[in-house]
Formats: structure tokens, sequence, C-alpha cells
């Protein structure tokens, strides 16, 4: 390690030693750091970052140890690869995923890592509430099937929505007045952290606003519990803003006083409504700076206030 990364780390641990082991806030920013880094094909300071990130927490997010993984991959460090797998793994990462790591997948480790997956899997699915999560993967299949053109229709919509709305305040009362999330039904993103396929968060999109407010207060505090990504509460409250600038649309005719944007700025190719409030809110959910996210999608954004 070079003088001016071992400094740099230094001086990143140096600040953060008062922090609380479970402040996300600071796990959410160092890990953007991490992925920052890692785009920059700065690998040993994104994997020094990601140590430092998963310092902060009891429970770092299974979908981060597996881009931990794919950084030490870029290493050629087959031991980091193993144990970053094998933690993320532990936290519910699904072998298929680690399929797509082709130099790792020709190693010892890989069939070690292998061979120990279903008892590792057994063991993660024992702290999870398994009933609870198939209900909830249950009321998600039962959104999508109520959208398919041929099998949905728009009272089974209004209806399948009704349902989960009502069933998803039951269910945070019964579980405590807390969010349903990460450590009670375990982290469902099948294709990445950025990715609300099959996940809790895909039902809630197509709830109204007035049904999006009691969740609020929920959602939030998982975010900050590192029970939910702030991505998934973020294109939550964005896709609902949206959905109130079609009403509008559709109010006055005109598309010239009403241009679709987002609070947050969460979707691709996207016009945020104000950038510099955006920035603050993002802050504050521990949502990383609006370059980053897009450079991170590999996309572009436009400030809606600019000229």
């Amino acid at each position: 390690m070079n003088k001016i990364l071992a400094f740099s780390i230094t001086i990143l641990l140096f600040g953060i030693q008062k922090v609380s082991a479970q402040n996300y806030l600071s796990y959410y920013q160092t890990i953007n750091n991490a992925e920052i880094a890692a785009l920059d094909k700065n690998h040993l300071l994104s994997d020094s970052l990601y140590k430092v990130a998963f310092s902060l927490v009891n429970k770092p997010f299974k979908e981060d140890y597996y881009l931990a993984a794919l950084n030490a991959d870029k290493l050629k460090d087959n031991t980091k690869v193993y144990n970053y797998l094998k933690l993320g793994i532990e936290n519910g990462l699904v072998f298929k995923r680690i399929k797509k790591l082709a130099n790792f997948t020709k190693t010892k480790q890989y069939k070690n890592l292998k061979q120990d997956y279903k008892s590792l899997r057994n063991e993660y699915l024992q702290t999870l509430n398994i009933p609870l999560r198939n209900e909830i993967v249950e009321m998600i299949r039962k959104d999508q099937r109520a959208r398919i053109f041929i099998l949905g229709s728009s009272r089974q919509m209004k209806k399948t929505d009704s349902y989960n709305k009502k069933r998803l305040l039951e269910i945070i009362h019964e579980n405590g007045d807390k969010w349903p999330g990460f450590s009670t039904i375990g982290e469902i993103t099948p294709k990445g952290k950025y990715d609300v396929t099959d996940n809790i968060a895909l039902m809630l999109l197509h709830f109204k606003e007035e049904g999006i407010e009691p969740l609020k207060p929920y959602m939030l505090k998982a975010v900050m519990e590192g029970d939910m990504y702030p991505y998934q509460y973020a294109r939550i409250i964005d896709y609902t803003s949206l959905k109130v600038f079609h009403e509008e649309y559709k109010a006055n005719g005109d598309i010239k006083k009403v241009v679709p944007c987002f609070f947050y700025g969460t979707y691709k190719n996207s016009i945020i409504c104000n950038c510099a409030k955006a920035e603050i809110e993002r802050k504050k959910i521990g949502f990383e700076p609006i370059k980053d996210f897009y450079r991170k999608r590999n996309s572009t954004f436009r400030c809606k206030d600019e000229k």
C-alpha cells in the first residue's frame, strides 16, 4: 500500500472513530466512495474503503459484499474474493450471482464455496421470518399478475393495491411497528441494489400518494437502520411524484406547464426538479451525490431549474 493511500485511510478511520457502529449514513457514504474508486480503476483504494465501510455496521448489505468481491477480482486476489462472497452469502447473496466472476470460478476457493453454499444459505434463512417473507413474495407476485395485459384489469389492479396497502400496514404493526426490512425478510434484490424487481418496493410504486404517506416514517427509519436501501425509498417517492405530474397534465392538457421531474433523481436520463434541494435531501437519507449516482448508473440527468 503506497504512502498516500495509507494516509488517506488513516484520516478516514480517524474521522469515523467517534461514529456509532450502527451509523448507516457513514456506511452509505463510504460505500459510495468505494464504488467511485472502483470506477476510477483505483481498486486498491476501493478495497480499503470497503473494509472501512464493513467495519462501521454490524450488518453490511449483501450487494456491497458482492461489489467488493468484483473489485477484489480486479486485484486478482482470490482470497479476498472468497471472503467477500462468503460474507455475502451469509447475508443473503445467492450462488448464481457468483458465476459472473469468470476468473474466480476456476479456483479452488470457488469449489469450496460451492460446497459450503447450502449450509451457509440455510443458516441465513434461519435468521428470517420465512412465513412473512413468503407472504410478501406472494403479494409482489399478485401485484405484477394484476398488471399483465391478458390476466389483469384496472379493477383487479385497484383491488390488489388496496389489499397490499392495508396488509402492509398490518404487517408493520405486527412487526413491532417496524418496516419488514432486510433483518426480517431478507434482502430480496435478485438483480442488484439498484433494481426493484421482485422486491417489496416494487408494489409500493403502484400506491397513490395518500397510500405512501403513512408508510414513509417506517421506511425512513428502515433506511437509517440498514433495513432498506436509500435508493428504494427515494425511487418510491419519485415515482409517486411523477404520477402527480401526470394527473396535473391530464387536468390542464398543457405539457409545457407540467414538466415531469423527480424530487430525488432516481431514474435514468431524468429531469430533477431542483438539483440543489435534491442534493440536500439525498444526503439526509444517505443517498450518494447526484453526479456519482448517475455515473454509476451510466446515465445522465438534467436540472429543471437550469436554462
